[in-house]
Order: structure tokens, then sequence, then C-alpha cells
């Protein structure tokens, strides 16, 4: 009897440290996410309260507010990214900044600038890292053109790991190691040509280029002389440590219409906010989705883009074009006082978007196209009409309409007939219902869960500091090994002799 106690106490030990991991080998882990906007913390939030589930020490520094306290995480608020980001939203620059793509890059260079200088400055931040008793074995960034912040890498000795909570674009590819020249991925895709002639793709191609530009000639060497304040490290270390990141975790999955060439260290752990319960559906919103005989369409542009930003012309359009259709419509908009205006359209101010989708009845969803909407309409396995408004809308939305199951159009070219008949196309066409599903299994079906697998690899990043194991830094490679002009050479030189020799026995008969 003592001896089956016994066992049964080793297997209770034996499955706690299995699930909650060995506290034995707890790693000290700092994240840095200096985003104004809630839905990054939707992606960053499973993956720190897992971390700390298993015995990891997690600091977060992060604007006052965003996200709310995370039990067992230690938390440093800079208030300064708050003020910063409001006196932008109340300045006249916002409201002119998706003119042109050469004024959004001033204004994202200025707005880089001040988030690493407001997060380096902040008190909370100076006391940690004046105090000689920190350590940390990883340093958990955002990555996107806050180089700055890499100092913290090298100031603790500790691995530097990437997190992009959006798409892909090169700018993640440089810091992952990732050499693949692309022109698919532009940081601002405002102006963008998606198709595949060779006008657009030369288009593109200088369209990238001059992002390169804006970047090397105006972004990093503001982000270096921050570098260089607050750390004091040199020129030389600022480029070093863009080679130093190990692993890189992308809010994306290639079952999302784009399938791509990575190097190991980029792990695709797209619908990762998805391990978190939804938000519960109330009684009367239920009740409209059950009883819609004709089904529902689903219509939001997002957490941060509110209806109060849409011109007028265009609310009016939305309200006409819902008017005259037989579906219901859950409408997600902040201006309503009363949730359910009609008997066709329930206007809700926020709206628990993940039960809404997986209802049923629900046939359409009308999105501007953000990551997160897009990730849970395909789990969702429900059919979408895009209509882009900036930064990775246009991408995001395109990736899934060449997939199959979503149709785009123009938010300011918008009339009534237009959006009508593509909604009705999208509705009576089986095609677009089927595509979603089929999206939808190939999205489910993974080895791991996104959760599992973002757990994993970063503790692969605590396990292995040796970055080399798994990046690829263009510098390692010559032109002529990239490009490979060593066999184009051969070749060149074997239909040379060929050509040479035709053209030698011609001249001779003739």
């Amino acid at each position: 009897m003592r001896l089956g106690c016994s066992w049964l106490v080793y297997l209770c030990l034996y499955l706690h440290l299995d699930l909650h991991g060995d506290l034995s080998q707890a790693a000290n882990i700092l994240g840095v996410f200096p985003y104004w906007q809630p839905s990054p913390f939707q992606v960053v939030r499973p993956l720190v309260r897992a971390l700390v589930d298993r015995g990891h020490n997690v600091t977060m520094i992060t604007p006052v507010g965003m996200p709310a306290d995370i039990e067992g995480v230690r938390h440093i608020r800079v208030a300064m990214l708050n003020q910063h980001m409001h006196e932008l939203l109340e300045s006249d620059l916002v409201m002119n900044f998706f003119k042109n793509k050469w004024l959004e890059n001033e204004v994202s260079a200025a707005m880089l600038y001040n988030m690493s200088e407001d997060i380096l400055s902040d008190d909370g931040v100076q006391h940690m890292l004046q105090d000689r008793s920190e350590r940390f074995d990883l340093v958990l960034l955002e990555g996107g053109n806050l180089d700055a912040l890499n100092g913290l890498g090298e100031f603790y000795n500790a691995t530097l790991m990437g997190f992009s909570s959006y798409r892909l674009n090169w700018i993640i590819e440089e810091l992952a190691g990732n050499p693949a020249p692309s022109i698919n991925e532009p940081i601002s895709p405002w102006g963008y040509f998606t198709d595949h002639s060779l006008v657009s793709m030369f288009y593109n191609w200088i369209y990238i280029i001059e992002e390169r530009l804006m970047v090397h000639l105006i972004v990093r060497p503001g982000q270096l002389r921050l570098f260089k304040k607050y750390f004091g490290y040199s020129s030389q270390k600022f480029d070093d440590l863009r080679a130093r990141f190990s692993v890189f975790l992308v809010n994306n999955h290639f079952s999302l219409g784009r399938p791509r060439a990575n190097v190991p260290n980029i792990i695709e752990i797209g619908g990762l906010h998805l391990s978190e319960a939804p938000e519960p559906c109330d009684e009367e919103l239920q009740r409209f989705m059950d009883e819609a005989e004709d089904g529902v369409i689903y219509f939001s542009m997002g957490q941060d883009i509110h209806i109060r930003f849409l011109p007028t012309n265009m609310q009016q359009v939305l309200h006409q074009t819902f008017a005259g259709l037989k579906q219901r419509v859950v409408w997600k908009n902040e201006l309503s006082t009363t949730p359910n205006k009609t008997d066709k359209i329930y206007m809700i101010a926020k709206t628990p978007q993940r039960q809404v989708l997986a209802h049923h009845n629900v046939q359409l969803f009308i999105t501007q196209g953000g990551m997160l909407s897009l990730v849970e309409a395909v789990y969702s396995g429900v059919p979408m009409l895009g209509l882009p408004l900036f930064f990775d809308h246009f991408s995001n939305i395109h990736q899934v309409r060449v997939a199959g199951m979503a149709e785009v159009l123009d938010p300011n070219n918008l009339n009534v007939d237009s959006l009508t008949s593509t909604i009705l196309e999208l509705l009576e066409n089986p095609k677009y219902a089927e595509r979603a599903k089929e999206m939808s299994e190939a999205f489910r079906d993974r080895p791991l869960s996104p959760l599992e697998t973002a757990v994993w690899w970063t503790e692969y990043a605590l396990r292995h500091r040796n970055a080399a194991l798994i990046r690829l830094n263009s510098g390692d490679i010559s032109l002529m090994q990239y490009y490979r002009l060593d066999c184009l050479l051969t070749y060149g030189l074997r239909f040379g002799l060929v050509i040479g020799s035709v053209v030698f026995l011609g001249y001779i008969l003739v």
C-alpha cells in the first residue's frame, strides 16, 4: 500500500514538472512592446502567460494600460509612449498621413524615434538598467526599426529574440537573417501593385528600393544616435546586433494564402491569440443571429478604426446597401446609442467577434483586413469582403482573395451598386464558402498549437544561444555564391564556346 502511494506521489510530481516546466531552469525574460493599439497585445498576452506558467520570470515594458496587468509579470509602464501617440493623433499630420508614402515615412520615422527614446529615457527603465542585480537571459523585441532597443541584448549579454504581431516584410526578413530577395513584402503597401505584370513588378522593385533608402537614410541614423547616447556602443556594435537575432516569431501561417521560403528561425505562429477564451455573446445578440432565417452578414473595421473616422458618404453607402439586403447585419459601430436599431441591423459598440464569426448563420464578414480579423475569419471558415485602408490591410486581404475566399473593393470609390453586387456574388456563389472551409481545415491542421509552438521555440532560444545554428546572414554569403554566379559563369562559357565555334566555322565556310 505504501509502495503504491509512493508511486502515486512520484507520478503527480512528474506530471507537475512536465506541465509547468523545470523551475530550476527558469529564465529571466525581458519583453519590450511599445504598441499603442490594443490588438497586438492579444497576440503577445497568451505567450507571456504561458511563459509565466512554466516558471519563467517575465518583465514587460509597455505603455500605460496596455495590456492590463498579467499575474506573475513585472510591468514597467512608460507614460510618454501614451502621451506622444495622443499628440500625434490630435495633430494635423495624422489627417494627411496616408496621402503619400513620403509623408507616411516621415511621420513613421519620428514616431519610431520617439518610441525608442521614450523607453530608454523612462525612469523605470533607467532604474532597471542601473540596478546591478538585474539579469536577463532573453530579450524579446517587436521587430521593426526600433534598432536602438537592440542594445538591451548586449547590455545584459542576453539572447535577442524577435516577435512580429503583424505580417512579414523585408525589415523582419533582414533582422531574422532571411536574405531571400522579395518584391512582394513592402513595409506599407499604400499604392503598391498586387498583380504580377512585368511593369508592376518593376514598379514594386523601385517602391521597395525607395523604402530601403528611407530606412537607411532617415530611420536608422536616428536609432543609431539613441543607441550611442544610452548605451555608448559603437556603430559596428549597432550593425552586429542586427545579426544576433535568434528565433523570430511571426503572426502568420502558410495556409492563409501565401507560402513562403523561410530560414529555420522564422517560426509561424498565426492564430496564437485564439488560445485565449473568446468573449461571451450576450443573449440579445445571440437571439438576433439565431433567428436570422436568411443568414447574417458581419461588418467590422477592427478595434482601431472607429466608424466616425469613415467619410460620411461611405457610411451612407453602407446604410443603404444593408437596408436593401434580405440578410441580417451585425454592425460594429461605436456611434450607436441603442444596440438594435432595426429588425435587420444590430449595431453594437464592442463585438464578441470570435463568437459572431463562429455562429452557424454568419455567411459573410466585411472587414478592413487586419491580421487578427483575417485569422479569425479563416479559422471559422467565413468568406470575406475586404475594404482595406492602410498598412498591412492591403496585403492581408489580397492573400485570401488570391486564395479564393474573398473579394476586395476600394473604400474610396464605394457605391451601392458595386457593394451590393459584390456581396451577392460572395453569398450566392458557393465557391467562396467551399474555399473558406478548405482554408479553415488547413489552418487548424497542425502538429502543435500556435501557443505550444511559440513556447517551444522561445525555450529553444534560451537553450541554444548560438544564433548561427538557425539563421543565415547575407554577409556570410558572397555575391557570387548567393546568385550562383559561378554556375552561370560555367554555363556562359559553355554556350559561348559553342556559339563561338559555330560563328568561326561559318566564317571559314563563307
